[in-house]
């Protein structure tokens, strides 16, 4: 089969190749890959920014989607010709994670979606709900899935005040999930010419931080000096310290991102403890609570963006541009020129 191969640090290394095509076993599904996304994961594992020690080579991307095309003995949940979309961490089915599932993530350590077939555990995998074409169903596993995570009991959200930062694939389908759910949305965005969008996609106020002096005060003042009870964190870094001090009492902090790293100077259980604050981190979600993203989106019919569609043969540069993309919306690679 046709694939690509991240053989170690740096773009050089992620390389095409072809490997040996296998049948799957007991409890197993091969799928024809329709269509893969990339994530900031995906693109910080090829340059060494995230998890150098992962053993190599590996298939690149966490996320996919596609078309079964055999099954294993006792596989009881598909048959071909279905469409589904895999799951990320294939080990976390339901309950509270545990530290062991990072081994069972697809993308790295395990092979994921870069390639024109995968063969992966029954329990990996989900149906794609109709109304989402395949391409739009690549882009759930890690971010839309993350998205649903950082919102938490989204039954609950309805007039509670939510912040939203900036205009990822996580965010956007946060802001989507939470305007849903009927939440007060507040955007951070510094790209003015997407506000328009993110108003019609449900948020209530949006905010281009480059033209604030004072954000916590600015949104405080928005909140009318209640401050935000649930913000979805992607940047990570010193900017926590920033967001903190504009959540209201008993408010969470879901911690997704790192785009300014992991390191935090400065007070941080000052604010945590003045305010009854909880931080919570999030490492996308269980099988079960995949299930139930998927049937929200149904409900409420709602589709994911897509951005910038590739061919197999330019995912390398799909992945290099990944860092500092123009435009809205998750980029895909189009595996079949065919695929919906």
């Amino acid at each position: 089969m046709q694939a690509y191969e991240l053989t170690g640090v740096g773009f050089d290394t992620l390389i095409r190749t072809q490997r040996p095509r296998r049948s799957p076993a007991a409890h197993e599904v091969e799928i024809r890959v329709a269509a893969s996304s990339i994530n900031y994961r995906d693109y910080a594992l090829v340059h060494g920014l995230y998890q150098r020690d992962l053993p190599k080579p590996f298939i690149p991307l966490s996320d996919g989607a596609g078309t079964v095309v055999s099954v294993g003995e006792n596989v009881r949940r598909f048959k071909p010709g279905e469409r589904v979309l895999g799951h990320y961490t294939t080990g976390w089915l339901d309950g509270p994670f545990s530290s062991d599932n990072h081994a069972s993530k697809l993308g790295g350590p395990l092979d994921g979606w870069l390639a024109d077939s995968i063969i992966l555990p029954e329990q990996a995998l989900l149906k794609v709900p109709k109304h989402l074409s395949l391409v739009e169903a690549s882009t759930l596993p890690v971010s839309g899935l993350t998205a649903w995570a950082a919102l938490g009991d989204i039954e609950r959200l309805s007039g509670r005040r939510v912040l939203i930062e900036g205009t990822g694939s996580v965010s956007l389908m946060a802001l989507q999930l939470a305007a849903a759910a009927g939440a007060e949305t507040f955007v951070l965005s510094g790209k003015a010419q997407y506000h328009d969008r993110l108003r019609e996609l449900g948020a209530t106020r949006v905010f281009d931080y480059r033209q604030l002096d004072d954000v916590p005060a600015t949104l405080l003042a928005a909140t009318q000096g209640k401050g935000i009870d649930l913000a979805v964190e992607v940047v990570g870094g010193n900017h926590l310290l920033s967001t903190l001090s504009l959540m209201a009492d008993g408010g969470t902090v879901a911690v997704v991102g790192f785009l300014e790293g992991f390191e935090v100077n400065g007070d941080l259980i000052g604010p945590l403890l003045r305010r009854l604050l909880t931080l919570r981190g999030v490492s996308v979600g269980s099988r079960a609570q995949f299930e139930d993203f998927l049937d929200f989106l149904t409900r409420h019919r709602i589709h994911p963006l897509v951005g910038t569609h590739y061919d197999f043969d330019s995912a390398p540069l799909a992945i290099e541009e990944a860092e500092g993309r123009a435009g809205l919306g998750k980029p895909v690679i189009v595996h079949d020129e065919l695929t919906p």
